[in-house]
């Protein structure tokens, strides 16, 4: 992704984190309601 703009590569990091951020905690929520699946 190329930095056009200031700001550009910033945002996608933190697009990129929540991104991850995101997914884990819905594995780990699923993880607590689930645990006979893990």
């Amino acid at each position: 992704m190329p930095a056009s703009h200031p700001g550009g590569e910033a945002m996608f990091d933190l697009l990129l984190g929540g991104t991850v951020a995101l997914a884990l905690a819905v594995y780990l929520v699923t993880a607590l309601l689930r645990p006979e699946r893990f």
